[in-house]
């Protein structure tokens, strides 16, 4: 079920965008309001992830679950109830935007957590197999972030006939999947073990990586969102200047460049266990090699067939390079259970953080020369390749575990059988007691 909340989240968004005409006509509000609203939402969740991370150190990974799953749905219901409003006329057009702008924000600030802290799950749900943990938990990963991409295709492509019941089926439409995944957890909650246990708040921030041995990790999935991320922002543009389309038939052209590159990410990241197995720096650094590639194809391609290609081989790229990226970091030797789920929120967050800075690069890239935007983004990537094992070096790509002093503690005594001849002789005394600073009290 959790499963299909990714794709819920993915599918919300997809919805989201198409309906900005729609939402556009019915608020009576101007297209950089609703943009406004959009990259708000982004700017919102990239500052949000990392604190559901020390949630889930502090408090548990289950609970940080149920938290995001609850904000995820009432997100979604004041949505869905703000575009009601204004639609059937039950409240004036500003205080329903200002419900729907609520709603936005609440789903900003807890749907998008839910993918990292899946994440992390993949390390502490099952036990520590070593030799194989790296390649199961990049599976792991990759069957996520496939559920996304299988969201944003349902998004699109079922946006037409939604609209038939109202403006807001689409936004409503993944209400019963949090309820139900909801509710799956506190079933579970209360018969089974939590994946993370509570911590208390010393240890929880011993545990706390640190900046510095995410360095490269961070690094790289920043630079990788904004490049592509831009380049998304330019195929657009590129594609009525290089084949001399209209703007609706760019749009058009666009879209299915894009569906091909969803549909190959997509085999890609359900394949990632098999393609990259447990060679996850390989993997890391050949995936950006062959983002780089597909960036830089789509600087010189002059037919539909061939961005298309480049599309394709640009989020082919991306997926094997993310994923290696989050599953080297958080199978790495020495870091907690309790801050993976830390890690893994500070990897999204600033994977949101990247994809804001890449849309706004492209646009100004863009504005200048089409081409030289695509060059440089290309340029940027092929560096990041060859910047990854100075990164990998300087940051290790892991911190310390928690290490707590040694036990002191005498072992419990052994039973001493008592001498019936000395019938006075005082038993055997208990073993003193524990005596070590922090475990007594």
């Amino acid at each position: 079920m959790l499963m299909l909340a990714l794709a819920a989240n993915a599918f919300h968004q997809a919805a989201l965008i198409a309906l900005v005409p729609v939402l556009q006509h019915l608020f009576g509000v101007s297209l950089a309001t609703l943009g406004a609203l959009v990259g708000l939402g982004l700017l919102a969740a990239a500052l949000a992830i990392p604190g559901w991370g020390r949630v889930a150190a502090s408090h548990g990974l289950d609970r940080a679950l149920q938290l995001t799953l609850t904000g995820a749905g009432l997100g979604a219901m004041m949505m869905g109830a703000g575009i009601a409003a204004a639609a059937y006329g039950w409240l004036a057009a500003l205080p329903a935007f200002a419900l729907l702008a609520a709603g936005r924000l609440i789903y900003s600030l807890s749907a998008p957590a839910i993918l990292p802290l899946a994440q992390s799950a993949g390390t502490v749900r099952k036990p520590q197999d070593t030799g194989t943990e790296g390649a199961a938990l990049a599976g792991h990963i990759g069957r996520l972030n496939a559920m996304n991409g299988i969201g944003r295709l349902a998004g699109n492509a079922l946006i037409a006939p939604l609209l038939l019941l109202g403006a807001w089926a689409p936004v409503l439409l993944p209400l019963p999947v949090y309820l139900a995944a909801l509710v799956l957890f506190l079933r579970k909650d209360s018969g089974e073990k939590p994946a993370v246990h509570p911590v208390p708040k010393m240890e929880a921030a011993a545990a706390r990586p640190g900046w510095r041995p995410l360095t490269g990790p961070l690094s790289l999935g920043f630079l990788l969102q904004l490049s592509t991320g831009a380049a998304y922002v330019l195929l657009g543009p590129v594609i009525a200047q290089r084949l001399s389309l209209s703007p609706s038939e760019a749009a058009s052209a666009a879209g299915l460049c894009l569906a091909v590159s969803v549909a190959v990410g997509i085999a890609v990241q359900l394949g990632l266990e098999r393609i990259i197995g447990h060679r996850l720096q390989a993997g890391r650094l050949a995936g950006a090699v062959l983002c780089a590639a597909g960036l830089g194809l789509l600087a010189f391609a002059a037919s539909l067939p061939v961005l298309a290609l480049a599309a394709a081989l640009t989020a082919a790229g991306l997926s094997v390079a993310l994923g290696a990226n989050t599953a080297l970091t958080l199978s790495a030797e020495g870091m907690p259970a309790s801050g993976r789920a830390l890690a893994s929120t500070r990897l999204s967050s600033l994977q949101f953080a990247g994809l804001a800075a890449g849309s706004l690069a492209g646009g100004v890239l863009g504005s200048i020369s089409l081409d030289m935007a695509l060059a440089v983004l290309a340029g940027a990537t092929a560096l990041t390749a060859i910047l990854i094992p100075i990164l990998t070096r300087f940051s290790r790509s892991s911190g310390p575990a928690l290490q707590l002093p040694p036990r002191i503690c005498p072992p419990p005594p052994l039973p001493t059988p008592l001498i019936k001849e000395h019938p006075n002789e005082p038993r055997a005394r208990n073993a003193p007691p524990c005596r070590h600073p922090r475990l007594a009290a």
